[in-house]
């Protein structure tokens, strides 16, 4: 269940060029709990799967705004609680955040959230993948997998633009050489081919060869992905080319951006709403709700990343792929209903609205 808790900042740290890293101590919202001699009288605990998120309430001109941020750090290490930040062109809180969290302040955050965890889909063999930001959640499980020194077999694939960019890339280093049974592997997607001639990882985006050279039994795997709409869209394709179940795909993504404004182009899996008579065309990695938003057409919606069920929806035919987190029962999923913030669209959808 989910808490308010009130966070103190105890440090910030730059992850890479426009990532960081603040960590905290919880001020208030459970048990307390001992971590030794620097523990204040009035620290307290936090309970949470690895890959789970915060919601981060913050004042910016006057006015309160939410965001959602994957916790970083694993439960294994109970005196700390950490997100990782990047700074996000035209991001309220993301660049409030950078320009403003300093060592002792104050913030108040509801959590945990979500159910991107491994702990939920118990397997042998995990396949994680992420880019960008989307790392955080699998950072969380990943040194939660090492500091137990679990026996689980895990694959780690990061893509970043550049080397430069790759989030804690000498700890997972470290991690791949002290673990036999961590697999780490690279991808930079704006890398040119004389950059760096001494660099073994993978040049361009990830694809389903790539993904087959550094995995090849991921058709064994369950798969954890969590990055941008779009990557998330195009490695799930190459994951299900290469024999991947998407039964066995795992996708984090929470809150909802507007796509880029359309054109005159035929990309995109097309949406009606039956009762209105429109029609809109999501583009790979959009939900229905956010082409909805973009093409006009209002829907109901409040949480944004699954939680609360207000954009819940009959689907009267197509397929879609929904990242919910909570906020719709499985035998409401088996009467065909969804969640439109959180469902993006693999054929031709109707919806009952």
């Amino acid at each position: 269940m989910a808490d308010d808790i009130f966070l103190q900042c105890v440090s910030r740290a730059e992850t890479t060029r426009d990532m960081t890293t603040f960590s905290f101590r919880i001020a208030g919202g459970a048990p307390e709990f001992s971590t030794g001699s620097e523990a204040s009288d009035d620290s307290h605990t936090f309970a949470f799967a690895p890959g789970q998120f915060l919601s981060l309430s913050v004042e910016i001109d006057g006015r309160p705004i939410q965001r959602c941020y994957s916790i970083s750090s694993p439960p294994t290490r109970p005196g700390t609680l950490s997100i990782t930040v990047k700074r996000v062109n035209g991001g309220y809180v993301s660049n409030w955040l950078h320009d403003n969290m300093v060592e002792g302040m104050m913030i108040a955050a509801t959590g945990p959230l979500g159910r991107f965890t491994y702990t939920a889909r118990p397997a042998e063999k995990y396949l994680f993948i992420s880019a960008g930001s989307g790392i955080t959640p699998v950072m969380s499980m990943l040194r939660s997998v090492t500091d137990s020194e679990s026996p689980l077999d895990i694959t780690f694939v990061h893509s970043a633009r550049s080397v430069d960019d790759i989030p804690f890339q000498e700890e997972l280093e470290d991690l791949a050489r002290s673990h036999t049974n961590v697999t780490l592997a690279f991808a930079a997607t704006r890398m040119v081919a004389d950059e760096l001639p001494d660099w073994t990882g993978h040049r361009g985006r990830i694809d389903r060869a790539m993904l087959e050279r550094v995995c090849p039994d991921l058709a064994d795997r369950e798969v954890f992905l969590c990055g941008p709409g779009r990557f998330r869209s195009e490695v799930r394709t190459s994951l299900m080319a290469a024999g991947a179940s998407l039964a066995r795909i795992h996708e984090e993504s929470f809150g909802f951006s507007l796509p880029a404004a359309e054109d005159d182009s035929d990309n995109g899996v097309v949406v009606d709403f039956s009762r209105r008579a429109r029609r809109v065309r999501v583009a790979p990695g959009t939900t229905i709700l956010a082409a909805a938003a973009a093409a006009g057409v209002t829907l109901p919606s409040s949480c944004g990343v699954g939680l609360c069920g207000s954009c819940k929806v009959r689907k009267l035919s197509g397929d879609v792929v929904m990242n919910h987190q909570g906020g719709i029962r499985p035998r409401e999923i088996d009467q065909g209903k969804i969640l439109l913030c959180c469902s993006e669209p693999l054929s031709p959808v109707v919806i009952d609205y």
